[in-house]
Parts: structure tokens; C-alpha cells; sequence
């Protein structure tokens, strides 16, 4: 099955399934052409981010539902609409838009921006930022409130300033974090005049950058453009099998960060959810690997977390208590509350090849 064929069958699944479409800015295509040439094959982890595999369409793992993080439980917005999620106590998530310039395939919120999508208006938009801030004006506890999407860097600068200048009229909320991929889809997206909104109201900005090789001149010269405005920059990502699973992937990319001056913030353990089998890892290997990087690397590089999502929001590794043999779901403690977590099975998890993911050096 050559790279077009599982293309179209993709295409054929996303439909039927929900899925996201395949979408990929010309910007972040191009390093993927680069390393599909250096490589002769598409195994490449730049190409496995955007584009489907072989094992994306046809590997699947026990227990994978639709919605693990259930943030549908969490939400605080307009009924039968997931614009603000709520799981702590102190922070409201606001879901800005369900676009993003890109569709990675390891997305684990893909059901519902396929659902927000299929209402997103102005009007929908308009309301959403209205319930939000007659919300947060209820809810003086709420003092950070998160900008997601989808991508908020997509939206016009007339948008998010309409957004952030509505949340910062609220006493109560000291301090507005935005997430986003666009750092490396599409780095233009940082206009000046975005630029000057986000350091006039003093935002917290945390790009999702999941490997080394995306990060290159453009993306180091708006990075150094960002800090030269005294913006606080941070990073956290996904650990992605056959991407970057792999101590010196890690080591490489948090380097890189800090040399750039951003602070990485959390690894997360993807979602058993439908379709993410390709780029699961066992749990007991997720350790390995966090373990492997303390021992190769300084307290700058390995002071990052790794973590799942959850209902009840992120969990560690010392909220581990057992695994039940039979049905190789891990069980977890977190304020005294139990939860459960698939594990990916030991059989299924084939180690992504270093060379392969870090193609650039020369090995022996």
C-alpha cells in the first residue's frame, strides 16, 4: 500500500469515523519533503505527525474508546456546547475555535472539534465569549484562564483581542495562558500586531512542539522575536511512538528549548482513544524512557514532567498503585480518587527506530 492509497482509504475512514482530514500548512511540507527525500521512505516522524500510516488505519489496542478525558464532564459553557472545560479549581480551558492550521494525526481532541466545528459561527462565537465572561465573573476563584482550540493563533488579531481584552476586564483572572501549534505550522501567524497584544496584556504562551527537527531557522528567529518582547515562553508535547519515544529524541528537543528559551512543561501519555494505537507506548516503557533521560541529562532538561489527562485532570507517575493482570488496565490514586487507564499492550509496542526519528544524525 503506497503513501496515495492509504491516503484515500484514510479519507474514506476520517469520514465514516469522525476523524480529522489530512492538512498540513505548505510551511511545515516542506521539512517533510526534506526529510522523506533524506530517508527514501515516509517512516519519517515530521511525516508520521501529519500524514496517515499504514498502522494509523489498521492497528487497533484493547480497550480504546472515543472520549477518554471526557472533558464533556468538565464543561461550563452554553448546554449541548464544549467551549470551556473546568477541572480545577482556580482555571477555566476556552476552546476559541475549533480550526487548527494544521491536523495532527495524533490529535486526542479530534471528536469534539469535529462536533464544534459543525457550529462554529460568529454568532456561536460571540456567545461563547459572552457566557465565558458572565461566568468568570461568578466564579471569582477562577484566576488563569487557558486559550485553546483548535488554534487560537488562527483567528484574527481583532478576535483575540476582543477575546483577552473581555477576560482581562475581569477582576478575578490574573493571568491568560494561549496554546498553540502554529510556532511551527505556520510561524508568520505571530504578526506584530499579535505580538503587541499578547505582550500588552502580559499572556503566557505555550507552543506544542513535538520534535527537534521542527524547529528551524524561522521558528528559532520568531521564538527570539517573542522573547525580545519579555513574553514568557513554555512548551509541552505529546511522547509519540515512532516520532520522538526515545531518551535521546527527548534530550535533543528539550535542549533545544532551553537554548531557546523556552521552559518545558509537561510529556503526556497519549489517550487510548480510537485510533491512536500507532502512536501508544506501554506505560512500564514510558518509564524507562523518563528514567533513561535522568540519567543523560542535567536538572534544566529532566525536571519535566510526564503525565496523562484525565477527567479529573493530570496524573503522575506517583499516583501509580497496580495493574490488573487480566484485564492490563492500570490503576491510579489521585486525591483519593481512583482512576483507570488502558494500558497499551506489551505486544503491540514496537519501539520507534532513533535513526529513523533522529535522521539527521550520523549513527554507527
Amino acid at each position: 500500500m503506497n503513501q496515495l492509497h492509504i491516503n484515500e482509504v484514510f479519507g474514506t475512514i476520517s469520514i465514516k469515523e469522525g476523524l480529522l482530514p489530512v492538512k498540513v500548512t505548505p510551511f511545515y511540507e516542506r521539512k517533510i519533503k526534506e526529510e522523506v527525500q533524506a530517508l527514501g521512505n515516509h517512516l519519517g516522524p515530521l511525516h508520521r505527525v501529519s500524514f496517515p500510516t499504514r498502522d494509523r488505519i489498521s492497528l487497533r489496542a484493547p480497550n480504546e474508546v472515543k472520549d477518554f478525558v471526557d472533558d464533556r464532564s468538565n464543561a461550563c459553557g452554553p448546554a449541548n456546547k464544549i467551549s470551556a472545560v473546568r477541572k480545577y479549581a482556580d482555571r477555566v480551558l476556552f476552546l476559541t475555535t475549533s480550526k487548527c492550521f494544521g491536523n495532527c494525526q495524533y490529535c486526542f481532541r479530534t471528536d469534539v472539534l469535529r462536533e464544534n466545528a459543525a457550529i462554529d459561527g460568529r454568532s456561536e462565537l460571540d456567545a461563547n465569549l459572552r457566557h465565558l465572561l458572565e461566568y468568570l465573573r461568578s466564579q471569582p476563584e477562577v484566576t488563569e484562564v487557558i486559550l485553546s482550540g483548535g488554534d487560537p493563533l488562527i483567528l484574527p488579531a481583532s478576535r483575540l483581542e476582543a477575546i483577552i481584552e473581555g477576560i482581562r476586564s475581569v477582576p478575578s483572572v490574573k493571568s491568560i495562558r494561549i496554546h498553540t501549534r502554529a510556532i511551527v505550522y505556520e510561524p508568520k501567524a505571530f504578526t506584530a500586531e499579535k505580538i503587541d497584544l499578547f505582550a500588552k496584556h502580559n499572556l503566557r504562551i505555550t507552543f506544542h512542539i513535538v520534535h527537534p527537527y521542527e524547529i528551524c531557522d524561522e521558528v528559532s528567529e520568531k521564538i527570539a522575536e517573542l522573547r525580545q518582547r519579555k513574553l514568557r515562553l513554555y512548551n509541552q508535547f505529546p511522547l509519540l511512538r515512532s516520532t520522538n519515544d526515545h531518551q535521546l529524541v527527548l534530550y535533543r528537543l528539550l535542549e533545544m528549548l532551553d537554548d531557546r528559551g523556552v521552559r518545558n512543561l509537561s510529556i503526556f501519555i497519549p489517550d487510548p482513544i480510537n485510533f491512536s494505537a500507532a502512536f501508544r507506548v506501554r506505560l512500564s516503557r514510558v518509564w524507562h524512557i523518563s528514567d533513561h533521560l535522568n540519567l543523560i541529562s542535567p536538572s534544566w532538561i529532566n525536571s519535566t514532567r510526564f503525565v496523562f489527562d484525565s477527567s479529573r485532570g493530570k496524573v503522575r507517575r506517583e499516583h501509580y498503585t497496580e495493574t490488573n493482570s487480566g484485564t492490563d488496565v492500570a490503576i491510579f490514586v489521585r486525591d483519593g480518587k481512583s482512576i483507570s487507564f488502558p494500558d497499551f499492550p506489551e505486544y503491540l509496542d514496537v519501539p520507534g527506530k532513533v535513526e529513523f526519528m533522529l535522521w539527521k544524525e550520523k549513527w554507527p
